[in-house]
């Protein structure tokens, strides 16, 4: 998977928005804006960095993405609270309602509780890449096929292969 950045948000529900914008800007040029998996993943980053921010401990919360050409993958990170995700059964409670939007939208998700004592939810949205509506050019067409002499061209795997982006927002 791609890793599209991670943002650090200050643990503030009026920051949420901050987290929505920063990863809506991450998913559009690559899908579209109109692209419903983009709409999805914003809702879900929404719900869960809600419950980090409401939950969980400490000052800032981590989101993380990623991407490959099935899935986009979103983590967010906080400093771990008194308890673990879990669903709250009161349809007529003011909350509670984020676990089951998350399990009808996410293709997964799950959670982890790493060993610095932190908590990790994530979850993933299935895409398609929309259609290239490029018109081919000559310019644009593959050479044509070298015979066979052995050698291996492992430029586009290493291209995929990039793990991280570099970039942080605060």
């Amino acid at each position: 998977m791609k890793h599209l950045g991670t943002c650090v948000i200050p643990s503030s529900p009026r920051n949420v928005v901050n987290g929505r914008r920063w990863l809506l800007g991450r998913l559009e040029p690559l899908l579209g804006a109109e692209h419903s998996a983009c709409d999805d993943s914003v809702l879900l980053l929404s719900e869960t960095l809600t419950n980090a921010i409401v939950h969980g401990g400490g000052d800032l919360v981590e989101v993380d993405a990623y991407v490959d050409t099935a899935n986009i993958r979103i983590e967010v990170t906080d400093e771990g609270g008194a308890s673990v995700p879990h669903h709250v059964d009161d349809p007529q409670g003011e909350h509670g309602r984020g676990l089951p939007i998350l399990s009808m939208l996410a293709k997964s998700w799950g959670f982890e509780q790493l060993d610095d004592g932190r908590l990790r939810v994530w979850f993933e949205v299935p895409h398609t890449a929309p259609p290239d509506t490029r018109t081919t050019r000559p310019e644009d067409a593959p050479p044509p096929p070298r015979p066979h002499d052995g050698a291996r061209d492992e430029s586009a795997f290493a291209a995929n292969s990039s793990v991280h982006s570099g970039d942080r927002d605060h």
